[in-house]
Order: structure tokens, then sequence, then C-alpha cells
């Protein structure tokens, strides 16, 4: 609690390197390594997607394909995107100084190639630490980093990100013509341009600078008082830049470049003032803390887009046609007081509150203020004197209770009242309201029970941390759930958006524990520690008129989870597959999906037809089945979260070499591979797709001999494949329903035939290294040298068929979790490095 809303969802403590008394010393880290993307999604080869292609153009009597045999494997595009990337640090350290002044500096440069072509990042960082005893009762310090990084990106990650699109992408293409060209198809309206050239021609740069720092001084004014003031600053800017050329790639040509820059700055400082008091008496210790902090951040932007530049040599935007032009601005601030008593009778009994009061600029006035209180007791029961006759065993023993709060104000400036934005409309340029305001949002509490054990065994062999949580978040902040005729939900450009508010309450709950152990010592020594948490959470409370649950959506505005009140957050919701419909008989015996023709007259670009999907009848709108498949059969078909998450380290000494190896994964959770909606919708003769689309539902004839036309239900038809009476699935097993451009029955919709398994074992990181003996060292007047080797992401082992199965929250909406749309996959890393001192 005394770190505030910052620190509502964990505190992580960074301590950076500071200056040693003594004689100057210097270091050197280097390290260079190479990255790779070791997974390839199984997609058809040419021979393959020849064969689908033809089915697809079956209808229209256009085979694009003479003879799909004669085929060889075509382009492969994922080789092609992804590449061998170096990447290499280099950083040179020293610090040093006396009793009085103590210093720190360092410079680092980092280069590192993206595993997908055309892609490069690099970086250089200084810093530098400063502290001085001034007096003996007034110490101060300086710290103080600046860092430029330049980088040239890819569209990666998303639907429409070169990963997916390359996909996507037929390996009848080669990637250059006879002539050296970059090739791409324009067939019947259909565009695919190349993959290397989109991301090789078009020009897409970040660069970026930071200056942050800090100037501190403790001041000692009484014997056991210290005052700590503190002045700390953030400042920073980028500039994005977007070049698109005018080019022909083969048959196709994009006529008008298009150039546009972005500038961002933002500033950020941070005042803060405690005051710390410690005493002792006999047994008793304790220590009182007041302080208070404040601090502002601000940001800007400008933006400007034009077209038809005057040559693909000159990017300058102002220099094009039709220009668009942006900018935008905003700030937040927050001021707090706080304070902290601790006591300690003995080591044995420990006690700590805390309290701290919050006010913020993103609530309205009447609702600014929040305060938040923690109290914390421990027990160190090794130290009673009942305990000593097991102190061989058990070494030390400490238990643990806790209840706190915490406040959340991350939402964002001005929630709680109205905005505008510009409408574009046929009478020219208008403004309208972008919100519905609520002045009465608050800060949101976050309410943690907290029950621990600490156990050390065996002379500290083995050490044993357990805790069991209980956290519910109360007064969430988040929109109104709102029924969709009051007009806040569709594109965004028109929605008005729900008011943000306090609308829900979620319950987490759950243990972690913690092992370290030393297994062998000597010569040859072997540490290990565990960790393994298991997490429950629940949806316990939603208000607003339409508040049965929170909806997650897609890349497409499709409802993929839902939340509902009583259940846990983030269930992948949609209908449940039950194969195929394998002939006339099984469709009009099974239930009658929306595409169902009322006057039983089939149709297979416009009806549901043999070889679709067939889903489960789940329910009905009194709560039964009803032999209709509609939205009231969507149901729970997987959890994101897991059962557990673990990571495991094991430690190796022998003499001056030294080995870790880290392994981690999770276990019970589903992934939704939305990315496999594309990759298997089968909608169109010119998309690749998944090779496991080739066990799509196989139609055929049932009498190969029947003539046609013929007579079907009052209607003519002139081929076999219009002939639902003589269809049948001739692998009636799979679950891959027929390719149809159109999909009346919606074959592709949200449903378990995405949910996977998202279980996974990783080796995350192994190090082997080897110190040179001192006495060789030193011959070379240097104090410290080791080598060693790394590799990151050696292997995963999981059942996910996509690129990696660590998949976190959704970048499209913040109530999906788990939601695989095309993320950039985790590269392995093989590396060697250098460190030395002197």
């Amino acid at each position: 609690a005394i770190y505030g809303a910052q620190g509502a969802n964990g505190v992580v403590l960074i301590t950076t390197k500071r200056g040693r008394e003594g004689e100057a010393k210097f270091t050197y880290e280097g390290m260079y390594g190479l990255q790779r993307q070791p997974i390839r999604l199984d997609m058809m080869n040419l021979r393959e997607f020849a064969e689908f292609s033809n089915q697809v153009s079956m209808s229209d009597n256009r085979p694009e394909f003479a003879d799909p045999s004669l085929l060889g494997k075509g382009t492969n595009w994922q080789d092609a995107i992804f590449r061998h990337a170096p990447m290499s640090q280099h950083q040179i350290s020293a610090q040093g100084g006396s009793d009085k002044v103590r210093y720190y500096a360092s410079g680092s440069y980092t280069s590192q190639d993206g595993t997908i072509v055309g892609t490069t990042f690099d970086r250089y960082a200084f810093r530098t630490n400063l502290d001085a005893n001034l007096k003996k009762w007034l110490k101060l310090g300086v710290n103080v980093m600046y860092s430029m990084t330049s980088e040239r990106l890819g569209l990666a990650d998303g639907s429409e990100g070169v990963i997916n699109y390359s996909l996507l992408t037929p390996p009848d293409i080669p990637i250059y013509d006879i002539h050296g060209n970059y090739a791409s198809e324009v067939r019947e309206g259909y565009t695919r341009i190349n993959p290397i050239a989109m991301i090789l021609d078009e020009d897409i740069l970040l660069d970026r600078s930071k200056l942050n720092g800090s100037i501190f001084a403790d001041i000692t004014p009484l014997e056991n008082l210290i005052w700590h003031t503190e002045l700390g600053f953030d400042i920073g800017d980028s500039k994005g830049e977007r070049f698109q050329p005018s080019v022909t790639y083969g048959n196709w040509s994009r006529e008008n470049n298009m150039s546009s820059i972005q500038r961002n700055n933002n500033m950020f400082w941070q005042f803060k003032n405690y005051f710390t008091y410690s005493g002792n008496l006999d047994k008793h210790s304790y220590t009182m803390m007041l302080g208070q902090e404040m601090w502002e951040s601000k940001w800007e932007y400008q933006s400007i887009t034009t077209t038809k530049l005057p040559s693909n040599d000159i990017k300058n935007p102002s220099l094009g046609v039709d220009p668009q032009i942006n900018s935008g601005f905003g700030s937040a601030a927050m001021s707090s007081f706080f304070g902290r008593a601790t006591y300690n009778y003995d080591d044995r009994y420990l006690g700590t509150y805390t309290y701290r009061r919050d006010g913020s600029s993103n609530f309205g006035p009447q609702n600014r203020w929040a305060g938040f209180h923690a109290v914390a007791a421990s027990w160190r029961f090794s130290n009673e004197q009942f305990f000593e006759s097991l102190t061989d065993v058990v070494n030390d023993a400490k238990l643990r209770i806790g209840w706190g709060q915490t406040g959340n104000s991350n939402i964002g400036g001005y929630r709680w009242g109205a905005a505008i934005s510009r409408m574009p409309s046929g009478l020219g340029l208008g403004y309208r309201q972008s919100n519905i305001a609520n002045p009465y949002i608050k800060w949101e509490t976050q309410e943690q029970w907290n029950l621990g054990l600490d156990l050390s065994l065996f002379n500290s062999r083995i050490n044993l941390t357990v805790d069991a949580y209980d956290k519910t978040s109360k007064d969430m902040l988040m929109p109104l759930q709102l029924p969709s005729y009051i007009g806040t939900r569709g594109n965004a450009s028109s929605a008005l958006a729900a008011p943000f508010g306090n609308y829900g309450t979620i319950n987490n709950k759950g243990l972690e524990f913690t092992v370290n152990t030393r297994n062998l010592t000597g010569n040859f020594s072997w540490d290990t520690q565990l960790q393994i948490t298991f997490n429950k959470n629940e949806l316990v409370a939603l208000d607003g008129t339409d508040a049965v649950h929170i909806e997650g959506y897609g890349q497409w505005s499709d409802v993929v989870s839902i939340s509902n009140v009583g259940e846990p957050l983030y269930n992948f919701y949609g209908y449940k597959v039950a194969g195929v419909y394998k002939d006339l008989e099984d469709l009009q015996n099974s239930p009658k999906p929306e595409k169902y023709p009322s006057n039983g007259v089939f149709n297979r670009y416009n009806t549901t037809w043999v070889g679709d999907l067939k889903f489960e009848d789940i329910s009905g709108p009194d709560g039964v089945p009803d032999g209709v498949i509609d939205t009231y059969d969507r149901t729970n078909i997987g959890s994101p979260l897991p059962k557990f998450t673990f990571g495991i380290t094991n430690s190796f000494s022998y003499k001056n070499f030294d080995l870790s190896v880290f392994l981690n994964g999770s276990y019970g959770n589903k992934l939704f591979n939305y990315s496999a909606i594309n990759f298997s919708s089968m909608k169109s003769a010119w998309d690749n797709q998944l090779q496991l689309v080739t066990n799509r539902a196989n139609l055929t004839p049932i009498d190969a001999a029947k003539n046609y036309p013929a007579e079907v239900n009052g209607v003519t038809v002139y081929e076999w494949m219009d002939d639902i009476t003589n269809i049948i699935v001739s692998n009636p097993n799979t679950d891959i329903p027929r390719p149809i451009t159109n999909d009346p029955n919606d074959n592709d919709r949200i449903s378990d035939r995405y949910v996977e398994d998202g279980s996974y074992l990783r080796i995350r990181n192994i190090t082997f290294g080897y110190t040179l003996p001192s006495t060789l060292v030193r011959k070379w007047n240097l104090e410290n040298i080791r080598i060693y080797a790394n590799i990151q992401n050696l292997h995963t082992f999981t059942n996910y068929s996509g690129y990696d199965p660590e998949i976190g929250a959704s970048p499209t909406s913040q109530y999906v979790f788990g939601l695989d749309n095309g993320r950039y996959p985790s590269p392995q890393v093989y590396s060697f490095g250098l460190n030395l001192s002197f």
C-alpha cells in the first residue's frame, strides 16, 4: 500500500549499480548472438494448394492448374520472411571513489536485427550515478541516464501483419521474376503483393531519445531521524516515419506514393519527501515514516500525411498533396501523503501499519481523493523457547498475515467529463459528443488478504515459502454495460462511447510456493529453485442495465470471450462442432441451422449443404435444446486461465565451471487460435491455407453414372455437385468443412474448432560459463575474466499448433486473454559472451 496506485498490480524494485569506495574498477561486458525462428506452421505446398484452388474454382469451371500432380513445393514464404539475425551488446563501466564521494558510469551499445527481414534495432545508452557524503548529516546523490534508439519496423503482429499476410500468399508466386524484380500477382481482380517487396520497399522508422534521472538528498537533522528528499524527471521524444513508394510489381502497381511523420514529446516529473525515525529500547525496535509525493506527466504529438510526392527519393511530406494533419496533447497529475509504522519485539513479533492518501486528476473534483490502509504481522516462532529443541532441523520459521488496500486510477484523463470528436458529413465537417460523461467515477479499490509461512530447514539446505492470497477488486473501472440500442456499440468513428465508472467486482485467490534447495555442496554444487502458482478468479458482480456479462472482442468485433457473473473471467464463448453433414439424410435429421431452407430447396451457394460443419444444439429460448442452431447454442468452449504456472532453475558449479538451466510453463489453459480462422476458412482460391485443410470434407457423387440435367425438388440441376440427393462426404470423420467462397453456413464462426490446449513446458534459458583462474588473470593485470555460452528458448514442449503458446492479454480487447492473432513469435537465441574487470 505504501506505493499507492502505481503499485496496484505489484511492485518490482530495481536497484541500479552504484559506486563503491576504493580505487577505480573497470568492467567490460560483451555478447554476440544469433537469433532464429525454428517453428514453421504447416501450410500447403504448391501441389496441395493447386488441388485446393481447383476445387474452390470448380463451380465456375475455371480451374487454374491443369495438372497439380506435376507441381513441386513452390515458394515457402515463411522461409522467405524469417532469417537468421545477428545481435550484439557491449557495455563498459567504471566505478570507484573515496569515503566522501563515490561514482559509477557506464556506456552501452546494442545492435539487433529482427528475425523478419528488413527489421533492425540499435540503442546507445549512458548512465552516471554519483554519491557524496558532504557532511556527517548530509548525503547527496545524482542518477542520470540517456538513451537513443533507432528502429526499422515491420508490420509483424496482428491479422494485417506481414506474418499473416505471408502465410496467406500462394506458393505459386515466386519471390523474383525472371528479370530479378519482385513478382506479384493480379488474378481476376484479386491482388497479392509480394510480401518481401512489401517489407523491404516500405519504410517504417522509429527514432526515440530519453533522458531520465533524479537528484536526492539524505539529511539527518537529529539522531535517528532521516529526511529523504528527491526530484525525479523523465523526458522523452520520438519521431515515427512511414513511406510507401509508388511501385510496380509484375502486373500490380501503386500509382501514388505516401509519406507521413509523427512527433511525440513527453515530460514527467516527480517530487517526494519522507521522514524516517527509528529507535529501540531493550528488545523493542520501531520505525516511523511520514511522507508526501507529487508528480505530473504531459504529452503532445503532431502528425502529417500526404500523397503524390514528386519522387520516391523525396520523402518530405510537406512536398506532397492532400495533407492530413493531426495533433493532440494531454496531461495527468497525482499528489499523495503516506505514513508507515513498524514494530519488532525480540525478532519474534513484528508488525507494520501503512496509510496512504492519493489524489488523481483522472477523477472529477468530488472524487479525486481516496485513502488506503494496510496492516501486517508476523511471528518468528523459531525464536521461541519451546522451539529450541527443533532448531537443528528447522533453522528459521515465520508465520505471516496481512491485509491491505491499494487504489487504481489507470483509466486515462478526463473520463469523468464529456469529450467531442470530429464528424465528417455530406454537409461538411461537424462535431459530436464522443462519450457519455460520468462525474461520479471514483477510485477502484483492491483489498487483499495474505497468509504466509517461511521455513528454513537442515542448516538452510531447504528453504520453503508458502503464500495464500485472496484479492478482491471493488468498484472496478470499466465501461458501463449497455444494450446495443443505446448506440454505444459499433464503429469507433460513429459509436457513442459508454460511460466509464465503477461497475464491477473481481476476486482472485490462490497459492504460491517457492522452494530453494542446496542439493549438493562442495567442489560440485547443485542448487534448485522451484516456483509454482495456483490462481482462480471470479467475476463477483457487475452493474449496468445490460449487466449479465462482459464481452471480449476479436479483430472484427466478433465476440470471442464472455465473462459471466459468478464464473471465471475470459472464458472463450462459441459453438461446439459435432462433425460435418455427411449426406442429405444427416442434414435433414440434425438440428436445423440458420441457413436451412424453409422450402426444402437446397442451394450450395446460399444454404447449408452437405460437407458444412454441424454444430451442437446446446440450448434454446427456454434453456433446453430446441432443435435449432442459433445464438442460444453458444456456450463456454474453454478457459485461457491455467490451472497453474511454474518455473524451475537448476544451478550447477564445478570448480570454475558453472551451468544454469531455467524452465517455465503453464498447465490447463486453452488458447484461441484466431489466426487459424484466416488460415483454414477456405473462402478464396487465391489464399494459401494450413495443410490440415487437405483433410477437408471431400464431396463425391453417390451415383457417378447418374445423368444430368435432372430435376431435384422441382429445380433443374446440371451436374452432380448441385444435386444434394446425390452427394456424400467420402471422409465422414473429418471436422474440416467443404471449401466455399461465400460460406452460407458460417463455418468459420467462433467455435471450439479454433480452441487448442495451451499448456507448455519451455526450456527458457541455458547458460554455461567458465571463470579463468585468478592466478592466471592477475598475470595480465586483470581482476576477473568469465566467458559463457547461452541459449534462450531452446525448445517448447506443447500441443499448440501456432508459433508460440505464451499468449497473454489481447491488444484488440481488454476483456480477452489467450487469443493468438498473429503474435510475433519469440526467437531462439544462441549467444556467446565475455565479462572482464580490471
